[in-house]
């Protein structure tokens, strides 16, 4: 006996697992990950082996499996900060490599991209509570005179750095 979800068609024994639907406060992105997916002619993702010259299909049964098996991936186009595009490729083996966090999460940490964007943030944080906190720099900093000296100072510094490497 078959029995509808949301999701898919299944059959009772089957599914060990209650799906659930999703709460109102949650959101559920869709998009294709994989291009070579077989199906059975019930609809199911399988992968096809031989064993003892007979084919047969073959279920993944973890979310484990899956991954494996999928090998999700996704080739996106990013822009930086002057707006000039670069492709990167990402790959998702657990479903922590779809997370955010703030920055934090695995999506950022596996980007090359996004990381690098990420430590440009924090220091123009970082930056920005200095500025805060010393008053004598905001002085400095709303007087053009004092914040053109103030930059040449910086650049020349810079520079000094750059040749010491």
């Amino acid at each position: 006996m078959s029995k509808e979800n949301f999701l898919s068609r299944i059959e009772e024994e089957e599914s060990s697992a209650q799906i659930e639907g999703l709460s109102q406060n949650k959101t559920l992105y869709v998009d294709q990950f994989t291009s070579e997916v077989t199906f059975d002619n019930r609809g199911l993702a399988m992968q096809e082996v031989e064993e003892d010259g007979r084919k047969r299909g073959v279920y993944p049964r973890s979310l484990k499996e899956v991954f494996a098996y999928f090998n999700p991936n996704i080739e996106v186009e990013l822009s930086d900060e002057k707006g000039e595009a670069k492709k990167e490729v990402f790959n998702f083996k657990e479903m922590k490599d779809f997370e955010i966090n703030n920055g934090k999460g695995n999506l950022v940490n596996n980007s090359p991209f996004l990381s690098d964007l990420r430590r440009k943030k924090e220091n123009c944080e970082n930056v920005q509570k200095q500025i805060e906190k010393n008053a004598r720099l905001r002085e400095i900093l709303k007087d053009p005179e004092s914040r053109g000296e103030l930059k040449t100072l910086l650049e020349n510094l810079l520079s000094e750095l750059n040749e010491a490497k």
